[in-house]
């Protein structure tokens, strides 16, 4: 069985790769397009002899009308320095967890069904980190063991606010 051609659709080529790539890849002086399997490749080419910088690196791209290789050179490179990883952020828990500390309900909470007398948010906060095995709130949202554990005692927490005996 043949297959039947049912659409077809024509786009200008410069129009397709600003939809697909951005207005500012349509800036070049020419395209390669391939498809490779399911994947679209397409080249955006420059005149000869163009040099650019990202950031702190610089780039010249030699040849006119041939497509961007790796031999790309690179010059004045910075030297490499280790990244550091991004410092941990409190999520939707640590949020929740600080608001509950603030709260004088949650206090007595704490005193009722633990036996702790808590009289603070940042003595509710430091018995809600030591109950949980962390240093930080933020740690909340990281580790889901911690994660586990304030879960169920906020479970608890708004239960007992509802008039639940927990």
């Amino acid at each position: 069985m043949n297959p039947t051609l049912i659409h077809r659709f024509t786009i200008p080529l410069h129009q397709a790769i600003e939809q697909l790539v951005g207005k500012e890849a349509t800036d070049g002086e020419g395209y390669i397009v391939d498809i490779d399997g399911d994947e679209l490749i397409i080249d955006i080419l420059g005149p000869a002899n163009t040099t650019f910088r990202i950031g702190a690196y610089e780039y010249t791209i030699e040849g006119r009308g041939e497509a961007a290789s790796d031999e790309v050179a690179e010059i004045n490179t910075p030297a490499e320095t280790p990244a550091e990883p991004p410092p941990r952020k409190g999520g939707p828990l640590a949020q929740r967890a600080a608001i509950a500390c603030g709260e004088k309900g949650f206090w007595t909470f704490i005193l009722k069904r633990y036996h702790v007398g808590v009289g603070s948010a940042d003595e509710a906060a430091a018995w809600l980190k030591t109950q949980c095995g962390i240093s930080s709130r933020v740690d909340l949202d990281h580790e889901e063991v911690a994660a586990g554990i304030y879960r169920e005692i906020d479970k608890l927490y708004r239960l007992w606010l509802e008039g639940f005996d927990v």
